[in-house]
């Protein structure tokens, strides 16, 4: 009875195990891709975390320190016809007392400065992976998109070659063909296979890539295409935009925060102070002491210590202000070599639609009236065959890498998502 049930309890586990991947495997549009990929992120949460922590170390930073208690005894005799003995002499007393440290507000509020520069620079970078991430989920949905166009033309093309195989052995028991054409046209339909396993492996990996990105099972790329056949915008407004790259505002953010960070080293030398109030308890028969006490910093050689910090604080802000221009030449060229790449691969696929693949499908037409007609050989039209196959799933792969360096533009900076 207890083995029926534990076997009744495994099935039940697999059962609902198969049911949750079920669930779990779905078609997604480019914007739930998006949206999903953004969630799944640990990177995109750890950033956030990040900036919370500065930004509630800032409000810390405004304030003063703790006051410290001080208690204690002091003046024990250790020698002698007293030792260890409390009450014998004057001296000896119990002492309790606060000390507060006093920070000057202008050290208080540049640390805190510094500390939400740090904030803004971790949310400036958070812009960055973002941006990454939508690039990189948008190439691999269309990626998807278009491999599985790929694949069913495919596996098209490779049906309607196969349905002739009866009528080639028809034709050979017939006497009209070679005993070999029937071989010939085998070794076609694998060369054809061979197109059709590929565009399978093309399909199984960017799924793949989805799944790594958005944490789920994408089945399939579901909804319209976005329009990648032109340029998001046109190339003066592409470049003139360069400042508003989320890598630019993150070097901005790295500039401020060495700024912020060389304001703070240079009042540095400004000498904190702190204050004890202490109440001293003697033996009976001598008088309670209390006093007061005042420490304060003395930097008496600032050019050997406070001055080293601060220049070399401003020498990592000119060195932040350096890479700031160094980025921003950068994304320049970024932007001309991408914008040269989609138009490389915009006139590669309108070359393979419009011309090449309208010849390739009448030179099969061709070749297949030629074929009934006893004009040409069987090898003749399988090879017409394999180059129709070959030039759509050029086509598709010109289309595929259109795509892919718009989504590259397109992406350059982050997009809100509606949630």
């Amino acid at each position: 009875m207890m083995k029926r049930f534990s076997l009744s309890l495994r099935l039940s586990g697999v059962v609902l195990g198969m049911m949750c991947s079920a669930a779990q495997a779905e078609s997604l549009t480019l914007m739930q891709t998006l949206s999903a990929t953004e969630h799944y992120s640990a990177e995109l949460s750890a950033r956030r975390n990040e900036a919370q922590a500065l930004d509630a170390m800032a409000d810390s930073a405004r304030q003063l320190p703790d006051p410290k208690l001080k208690f204690g005894i002091e003046n024990l005799p250790v020698q002698g016809s007293n030792d260890r003995r409390f009450t014998r002499e004057g001296m000896t007393m119990q002492r309790v007392g606060v000390m507060q440290q006093y920070v000057s507000s202008d050290k208080r509020d540049r640390k805190a400065d510094t500390l939400l520069a740090q904030a803004q620079s971790v949310k400036a970078k958070s812009a960055v992976t973002r941006a990454t991430l939508q690039r990189d989920a948008a190439q691999a949905w269309l990626d998807l998109a278009l491999s599985t166009r790929a694949l069913q033309t495919a596996r098209q093309l490779l049906a309607e070659t196969a349905a002739q195989q009866g009528a080639q052995k028809a034709s050979v028991g017939a006497g009209n063909a070679a005993p070999d054409s029937v071989l010939t046209f085998q070794i076609g339909l694998n060369a054809m296979r061979d197109k059709v396993t590929l565009a399978e492996r093309d399909v199984q990996l960017a799924k793949a890539r989805l799944t790594q990105l958005t944490g789920q099972s994408v089945t399939a790329a579901r909804g319209p295409l976005p329009r990648y056949q032109r340029l998001p915008a046109d190339e003066h407004t592409l470049e003139s935009g360069v400042s508003q790259h989320p890598e630019m505002v993150a070097a901005a953010s790295e500039a401020n925060s060495a700024k912020a960070q060389s304001a703070q080293s240079a009042i540095a030398a400004i000498p904190d102070v702190e204050v004890e109030v202490w109440y001293g308890r003697r033996a009976e028969g001598y008088e309670d002491m209390a006093g007061v006490m005042v420490t304060v910093d003395l930097p008496l050689f600032t050019s050997m210590r406070q001055d080293k910090d601060h220049a070399a604080d401003i020498s990592r802000t000119m060195q932040a202000n350096d890479q700031l221009a160094l980025i921003e030449r950068e994304h320049v060229a970024q932007v001309q070599s991408l914008i040269a790449q989609y138009h490389a691969a915009q006139a590669l696929w309108m070359r393979q639609k419009e011309d090449v693949l309208p010849l390739v499908h009448k030179r099969a037409l061709l070749m297949a009236a030629q074929y009934r007609s006893g004009q040409s050989q069987l090898s003749e039209l399988l090879d017409a065959r394999r180059t129709v196959l070959d030039s759509e799933l050029a086509t598709i792969e010109a289309e595929k890498e259109m795509a892919r360096s718009w989504a590259a533009i397109q992406w350059l900076i982050p997009q809100e998502l509606g949630q």
